[in-house]
């Protein structure tokens, strides 16, 4: 496939001519459709000569020259003109095609020109004229009314007489964010942890209860997170499931606020150890901001085992002469771990003291029934054991075989 021209001159890659190819005007009889053009002669008839018509377009009008002369600047030379399509009111009149094209000096002489405007065929054109009737200036706002769109002038004005007059009485609050909504939640859960001493809150209930009750702006918070969660499509057990997660949510982004509102993270850490979890487990999970590090847990078993040990003693002195303590030999833990962990081999009790809480209904032991001491004041008594061993047990177990099934036989 070579070039339709066929000269030295054609380089570079071969077009084909078709009907969406935009070919000039001055270049309609020489570049036909179905013709093909090499590079060079494309960018000669077509890119090159669509380049020059653009820039080097002229005013159409039959006076151009005319109405240049007698303007101001007919000495300047323009570099661009500002050319537009030809308006149709004046086709008739100028005799030109459609597409052609004046510019804005020659359209204004043409309607001030008496040898145009005194023509039968002349058609004014239609001034924009401003009714100021139509004009509605509210505050820094202005408003211009059209009979057939809405409203009319008289309408809109009353509207928005009306709606200025609703929004002069309306009071709106400013809407607390999120963000304080959670730095009030945070300060309220530290206050309970820290300051207070209370333990942490899972009940979904008695926990919405307390935000709203120690802060108004937390009204309807922990109502919206749940309505987040879709509620309307799924079943009360997963609704009741959710709000606990909500919970623990809301400690979480306080603890985030605050690190020392930890109360949740310390209940996991202590859950985790208590469960066999590694310490590198837990430090992992303290890491990821879900429980505290394993020596965190270590420091709050010492305070809960001190303050067990000192409730205890409390205990006692209250309940010195109605307390029942029971002292369990020989005992065996059935739940008993049987793989050790980095603190403990195993979990297995042989011995175990069980105080239990106090009756006040139920009578202290007395230590004399009948004038007689219930306790046996020698505390191990030899003699005894040996006595009882000889006339008891002995002639139980000392007896053969053949003597035991004979006794069987006579019972029987």
């Amino acid at each position: 496939m070579s070039c339709s021209f066929n000269s030295t001159d054609c380089k570079g890659v071969i077009r084909t001519m078709t009907n969406n190819t935009k070919i000039p005007i001055t270049q309609k009889e020489t570049i036909l459709v179905g013709m093909k053009l090499c590079q060079t002669h494309y960018n000669k008839f077509i890119i090159n000569e669509a380049y020059s018509l653009k820039h080097n377009e002229t005013c159409s009008h039959p006076k151009h020259d005319e109405y240049k002369s007698q303007s101001k600047n007919a000495n300047k030379r323009s570099k661009n003109l500002n050319l537009e399509k030809i308006p149709k009111r004046l086709i008739p009149i100028l005799n030109l095609d459609e597409t052609a094209k004046i510019c804005s000096l020659c359209r204004k002489k043409t309607d001030n020109d008496p040898d145009y405007n005194m023509l039968e065929e002349y058609t004014a054109p239609i001034s924009k004229k401003k009714d100021d009737d139509n004009i509605l200036t509210m505050g820094n706002h202005t408003y211009s009314f059209r009979k057939d769109i809405l409203y009319n002038g008289e309408e809109l004005k009353q509207f928005e007489s009306d709606y200025q007059e609703i929004i002069s009485q309306l009071t709106i609050t400013d809407e607390i964010s999120l963000s304080n909504k959670i730095k009030k939640m945070s300060n309220i859960l530290y206050k309970n942890q820290r300051i207070l001493e209370q333990k942490t809150i899972y009940d979904p209930d008695k926990f919405n209860n307390m935000l709203e009750t120690e802060d108004a702006d937390l009204i309807g918070f922990f109502d919206e997170l749940y309505q987040g969660t879709n509620p309307k499509t799924k079943s009360d057990k997963t609704n009741n499931s959710n709000k606990k997660k909500l919970v623990s949510l809301c400690y979480f982004l306080a603890s985030i606020n605050n690190k020392y509102i930890n109360g949740i993270k310390a209940d996991i850490g202590s859950y985790l150890q208590t469960s066999g979890a590694s310490a590198t487990s837990i430090d992992t999970l303290a890491n990821l901001g879900l429980s505290v590090s394993r020596m965190t847990v270590n420091r709050q078993k010492k305070i809960v085992s001190d303050e067990h040990e000192q409730s205890v003693d409390n205990y006692c002195l209250q309940n010195i002469e109605k307390m029942f303590v029971l002292n369990i030999d020989d005992y065996h833990n059935i739940h008993r771990r049987t793989m050790p962990s980095l603190l403990e081999t195993h979990n297995i009790f042989h011995f175990v003291t069980i105080l239990l809480n106090s009756n006040p209904n139920i009578p202290r032991i007395p230590c004399f029934s009948n004038n007689i001491l219930i306790h046996n004041p020698k505390g191990i008594d030899s003699k005894l054991i040996i006595k009882k061993f000889e006339n008891y047990f002995m002639n139980q177990i000392g007896k053969s075989y053949y003597e035991s099934k004979m006794n069987y036989g006579k019972i029987c």
